[in-house]
């Protein structure tokens, strides 16, 4: 029997196109033998979305749908938050995983997320955080309405997890962080509750992520493996 479809989740205003597709992450899986497909997220491209935050009160719900009944998953920043909450509740559509741009976050909220919204809402000014101005710098303007993607970032707080719930994931988990990343400093709650311990790919921030051939060829090594 052969492996199953791996499916790709981009982050928060990001893209399929961006964050995988010129990244050569798709070819890469097929010239590996593996089917692979980038998901758009829930409230990102210009077509149906929706500008109220309640529109995403269950991001990875109205995601499970477009699942396959097995596959793997890639998750980067908010799609891996995405992942762990499909790998959560459930747990048998899952077989191997792999999470980068992740650490401590996971058990809350975006921290600038109400920052960020107001930017794309209203433009950057004088107050604006750093990660915000970071966050504009790499988002997908080309693909995304900005209003959509600050309703994204204003949505009721999901996913919310515990450690307990974290922890009962009984499927292989690999978590990837670039060293000069903010998640990957934020402390070990996530790494002991998946039991696992994080590659640190050195000098590379988050938003690249990505675009690190050693990012793709470390999912490509670990998903190409049988249970």
């Amino acid at each position: 029997m052969g492996l199953p479809p791996v499916i790709l989740l981009h982050g928060c205003g990001g893209s399929p196109e961006q964050a995988f597709e010129s990244a050569g992450w798709l070819d890469a899986f097929a010239a590996s033998g593996r089917e692979a497909r980038a998901l758009r997220l829930p409230g990102h491209g210009r077509a149906g979305v929706s500008h109220d935050p309640v529109a995403y009160a269950d991001l990875a719900g109205a995601l499970i749908g477009e699942l396959p009944e097995t596959s793997d998953l890639v998750g980067f920043s908010l799609g891996a938050k995405l992942a762990l909450d499909i790998a959560v509740r459930s747990p048998g559509r899952i077989r191997r995983m792999v999470l980068g741009g992740i650490g401590d976050n996971a058990f809350a909220p975006e921290t600038v997320g109400d920052a960020a919204a107001t930017a794309l809402e209203h433009g950057a000014d004088a107050n604006t955080p750093p990660p915000v101005r970071a966050f504009l710098d790499t988002w997908d303007p080309q693909l995304n309405d900005p209003l959509a993607i600050a309703a994204v970032l204003r949505r009721p707080a999901n996913p919310v997890f515990t450690e307990a719930q974290i922890a009962a994931i009984e499927i292989p988990v690999a978590v990837v962080n670039g060293g000069a990343d903010f998640v990957a400093s934020m402390g070990d709650r996530l790494i002991d509750a998946l039991g696992v311990k994080q590659a640190l790919l050195p000098g590379i921030g988050h938003f690249d992520l990505t675009a690190q051939p050693a990012f793709r060829t470390i999912a490509i090594d670990f998903l190409s493996q049988k249970d």
